[in-house]
């Protein structure tokens, strides 16, 4: 836009000087100066002091000022100045603008020239180029929108990935003070190894499921690992989200999760079929509170420490900070992100399956 109106703005400050039209030559000047205040700031990346609507209604009557002394060759300035208002406005804004701009230019395109055809062209080439922009930027950002959403958005659970967790805790968006929830799904390792990773994809559904049930929409679900993940509860005492916890890990365990086992032919030794099978899935949960001036990764390290104290007090619970400590020994290694557990590639404890 700086472009455009600093090639135009010289050239009518010169013509309307040596005219004697001061008024009109100051306006242009003035124009100019706003235009170059705006342009300083943008390239230091600081905000504009010059609101970007009135400067850019400032610009179009400019460009109508000159229609109305020069008639249809000033008019084609319209295009590009209205378009590079989309592109400095709000949408809406710049919608404003430009209907306004598709209105007056082609009556004083025909007050100067007195071609009613000339300006009812006008009309209706600016209309199109409004209405294009204005379609072509909703689209573009509605596709932009879906994009994050999917980006943001485990394939398998629909619940929310790493990725949006990781903005989470880059600071990236606002979170009120409130209580983290660390699940991890028990021997989810035997169950891949035992039934097949397709199975395990459904104990995964399921668990995220029964996990919805619970929360009824009261937080938001992350998974941030293959059978781990964070719940993240603004607004939520941890002695409420506890209960919650506790609630959650009973939903889960009492969950008649179906698995496909294959059955083996008697005579022939092949496959003869599938089979159901019932399997008992249960989830250890540490829970930890936070506030909004905290840092996230603090926090579910803590969260972290108290899941692995649950796990080794034999798996299936909940512990807080409200729990005693001495249900397990304390956790030396808190590093969650580059460490993998070691108990749930330790000696077979028995099928998870019945």
């Amino acid at each position: 836009m700086a472009t455009v109106s600093l090639l135009i703005l010289p050239v009518a400050i010169v013509k309307y000087s040596m005219s004697g039209n001061y008024w009109l030559a100051s306006y242009y000047l003035f124009l100019c100066a706003l235009i170059l205040i705006d342009l300083r700031a943008h390239l230091s990346e600081r905000r504009l002091p010059i609101n970007s609507a009135i400067l850019l209604i400032a610009v179009q009557i400019g460009d109508l000022i000159l229609i109305r002394h020069h008639g249809a060759s000033a008019a084609f300035w319209l295009f590009p100045i209205t378009v590079a208002g989309f592109f400095y406005c709000s949408l809406w804004v710049a919608t404003g603008i430009g209907m306004v701009a598709m209105v007056l230019g082609p009556m004083l395109s025909y007050v100067a020239t007195q071609d009613p055809w000339f300006a009812f062209r006008l009309f209706v080439a600016l209309g199109t180029v409004v209405l294009f922009v204005h379609f072509m930027l909703t689209t573009m950002w509605a596709m932009q929108a879906n994009l994050e959403h999917a980006l943001e958005r485990d394939a398998l659970t629909g619940c929310h990935n790493r990725r949006a967790f990781m903005r989470l805790i880059r600071g990236d968006v606002p979170v009120s003070s409130g209580a983290l929830l660390f699940v991890d799904i028990d021997h989810f390792k035997k169950i891949n190894d035992l039934h097949g990773h397709i199975n395990g994809d459904k104990v995964l559904v399921s668990v995220v499921e029964a996990m919805r049930e619970v929360l009824k929409g009261q937080g938001q679900i992350f998974r941030i690992g293959g059978e781990e993940f964070a719940l993240l509860m603004p607004n939520t005492p941890i002695e409420l989200a506890a209960m919650i916890a506790e609630r959650m890990r009973r939903h889960v365990s009492r969950q008649a999760m179906e698995v496909e086992t294959d059955v083996d032919g008697q005579d022939t030794g092949q496959d003869s079929g599938r089979e159901i099978a019932q399997a008992k899935v249960t989830v250890s949960i540490g829970v930890e509170k936070f506030s909004s001036g905290e840092d996230i990764e603090a926090a579910l390290l803590r969260a972290d420490n108290h899941l692995y104290r649950a796990k080794q007090a034999g798996r299936d619970r909940v512990i807080s900070s409200m729990s005693p400590l001495h249900d397990s020994p304390h956790r030396l290694d808190t590093s969650r992100f580059s460490r993998e557990r070691s108990e749930d590639r330790s000696a077979d404890r028995g099928s998870v399956l019945r």
